[in-house]
């Protein structure tokens, strides 16, 4: 009966580190431009690869420069892996970043049943639930924490509703749901639209407002 109870408890909570990623079976990559304090300084692109067998690989590359008198004072650049298994459980992340000359990287991989986590910030067990700070997941707005993907620190967080919005996008609206979320070292506010679960939009403050628009995505043909 013990052993019975013990594994009803290891099932439960790995369960809650499922992504439903059936959501996202159609997308192939998401384009966004990011605007710092209203001026384009860079890109953030998310590709999606799907296995036959349902597994999905996603990767999210970030490049930005920033400018002080036409001259380039500050690079950036970051890649990170997702890995997820058929059945939606995180099971690898792995992301190196350039941090204008600092490197920053992050790992986490899940062995029987834990994941283990090892970063610039961070090195130990995470219990779920939690999620990867890439956002494109519509269920980090369901868990309490959130794991940075540059240093693997772990940032507790609130999430609420604001409003419903709609966005227009390349002639086509969007009927999305704004939601904030703030912790220590943490204040953006992201759209989803309702229908599919696509983040369509990212305001970060931090040192400045990061503006993430969407200017381009495509759907598996």
């Amino acid at each position: 009966m013990k052993k019975h109870i013990l594994l009803f408890i290891v099932l439960l909570k790995t369960s809650t580190c499922f992504a439903h990623i059936s959501h996202y079976s159609n997308l192939s990559n998401l384009q966004f431009d990011i605007n710092r304090n209203g001026n384009y300084v860079g890109y953030h692109h998310i590709d999606f690869s799907w296995s036959e067998n349902g597994d999905l690989k996603v990767t999210n590359v970030i490049n930005f420069k920033l400018k002080k008198f036409g001259i380039n004072f500050y690079k950036y650049n970051s890649q990170g892996i997702e890995r997820y298994n058929s059945q939606g459980k995180l099971v690898t992340f792995e992301s190196k970043t350039n941090d204008n000359g600092k490197a920053k990287f992050c790992k986490i991989s899940l062995k029987n049943s834990i994941y283990k986590v090892s970063g610039t910030n961070y090195e130990g067990i995470i219990d779920v639930p939690f999620r990867i700070s890439s956002y494109w997941n519509h269920e980090i707005l369901t868990v309490s924490k959130q794991v940075s993907g540059i240093t693997c620190r772990v940032l507790d967080q609130k999430v609420k509703f604001i409003k419903r919005d709609n966005f227009k996008f390349m002639n086509k609206d969007f009927n999305t749901s704004l939601y904030d979320i703030k912790g220590k070292k943490l204040n953006t506010q992201v759209w989803f639209d309702e229908k599919t679960k696509m983040i369509v939009h990212q305001v970060l403050h931090k040192k400045g407002k990061w503006d993430y628009k969407l200017k381009n995505y495509e759907l598996i043909k």
